[in-house]
């Protein structure tokens, strides 16, 4: 089976777009407000106005990226994701409506839009075109390519009312991942959100359940580290790995951007002895790479120099098993 095909059956398990959606990190201070209230009416509704014991504050190391802030209210670790950003999920069906997830039941019949302090319905096309001109987008092909949605993609999207929202209620509040759909069913959207969360809930760790380390994921799933001078490499979510192709090109980027290089010249994934560093440690943290994949993840890395090997040609132990 192909690798492809794999991650797509864990990502898009049980729905039936007609084709594949895209995802994107949607900020969006009007949505923050109304994700925030929502969870504070949930918090209220289920402890009488008393904080959930839980953690109250969540440190992500030494350096963290700019959109950190901690947790403001006491909840439970999943409860609200580290960065204010939505996942957007674009798909293909025939939907009037956005769907915004909810960890409550809410009356949005009169929903006067998303801002606080607007008197007046908003016209959510606003949106739509903010979403086309500035949202960066991420497909299911796992090549560190970003997309953008095609010129007046906004005017495709027709909405039944232009100042309304529906809201789908989560299965699980305190685990609650705020999630924009526009164009999905309802069939749909319930399942890429039980996907997406238990693939999320699977690295075991608050700090990365968030719509932004998802996008990252699925942007650039393998990330590399040099130990003992060979190079390894860790899937950043469950079962999501990328075709051998993928995974050489990824190799080498990692390696240009070390400095390093391949002792053997062979195309194999087992292919991981490099040549020794003169000075300096090459080796990181697990979590560091992370972090430090994060903080880039926005600045495609561009390979300047091509990959470079030792004078003679080798084939790795493992060239043979490979090619069989």
């Amino acid at each position: 089976m192909d690798t492809i095909q794999k991650n797509d059956s864990i990502i898009l398990k049980g729905t039936n777009f007609k084709t594949k959606p895209v995802f994107g990190c949607f900020n969006n201070s009007e949505l923050d407000t109304l994700i925030s209230n929502l969870m504070m009416k949930y918090g209220k509704s289920v402890t009488n106005d008393q904080p959930i014991k839980g953690k109250d504050v969540f440190y992500c190391g030494e350096q963290c990226t700019p959109k950190f802030r901690p947790v403001p209210i006491r909840l439970q670790p999943y409860f609200r994701p580290f960065y204010y950003d939505v996942l957007l999920v674009v798909g293909s069906d025939e939907r009037d409506t956005l769907v915004l997830t909810s960890p409550i039941a809410e009356n949005v019949r009169r929903l006067l839009g998303f801002s606080r302090w607007s008197r007046r319905p908003e016209n959510h096309e606003c949106m739509l075109k903010q979403i086309e001109n500035k949202v960066k987008i991420i497909p299911l092909t796992y090549d560190c390519t970003f997309y953008k949605l095609g010129k007046d993609w906004h005017k495709t999207v027709h909405l039944r009312k232009r100042d309304a929202v529906e809201l789908y209620v989560v299965p699980k509040p305190t685990d609650y991942f705020p999630m924009l759909f526009v164009n999905c069913s309802n069939d749909n959207i319930r399942n890429i959100y039980d996907n997406v969360t238990n693939l999320m809930l699977a690295r075991n760790n608050p700090v990365h359940y968030s719509p932004f380390i998802f996008t990252c994921c699925i942007f650039r799933p393998i990330i590399f580290n040099i130990i003992d001078d060979k190079i390894d490499y860790k899937q950043r979510l469950p079962n999501i790995d990328v075709t051998d192709e993928v995974f050489v090109i990824r190799r080498e980027e990692w390696l240009v951007h070390d400095r390093r290089h391949l002792i053997s010249d062979c195309r194999c994934r087992y292919n991981n002895a490099v040549v020794p560093k003169d000075q300096g440690c090459s080796s990181w943290r697990w979590d560091k790479l992370e972090r430090l994949a994060n903080i880039y993840e926005c600045s495609q890395m561009k390979l300047q120099d091509p990959p470079y090997y030792t004078p003679i040609h080798q084939n790795c132990k493992h060239h043979s098993n490979y090619k069989k």
